[in-house]
């Protein structure tokens, strides 16, 4: 489970305020998957015995599913047309799968929503390369 650092906060605060718009999406992606990698743990180590467990099963599941609840209103339909609309969908397919895994206590269902997230983040970094990456490189072999 992760702990608490005041030296991270501010590092991850840095990566933020000089983040592109795609990483901070996939900044959004690592939280969550984080988020579900605590819950999993969490259940594993006991619910029943350890309330903090409990609690903290919850409110990383509960965080996951803010994630995503951010993700899909960030969501620019007119611009990503069918990209938008499909991630709409899965956005809304993975948030009522944590909801249930939640219930359920269902880690099976948080590796299968951990896997299409880690997904997910892959192709948004494919994207960052393919936008930002090839430009840099362009710019590079320009001013060489």
């Amino acid at each position: 489970m992760n702990t608490y650092s005041p030296a991270k906060d501010v590092y991850l605060q840095s990566m933020v305020e000089n983040a592109n718009p795609i990483r901070l999406v996939i900044l959004l992606y690592d939280k969550a998957i984080t988020c579900i990698e605590d819950a999993i743990d969490a259940i594993n180590a006991g619910l029943e015995d350890n309330p903090e467990n409990l609690k903290l099963k919850v409110e990383s599941i509960s965080r996951a599913i803010d994630i995503l609840i951010v993700l899909q209103a960030s969501l620019n339909k007119e611009e990503g047309k069918e990209i938008a609309d499909n991630l709409d969908e899965i956005y809304d397919i993975l948030v009522n799968e944590l909801i249930g895994a939640n219930i359920n206590n269902d880690v099976e269902t948080l590796e299968k929503v951990k896997s299409v997230l880690e997904d997910l983040r892959e192709a948004w970094e494919d994207a960052e390369k393919n936008v930002y990456g090839k430009g840099k490189e362009e710019k590079e072999v320009k001013s060489a």
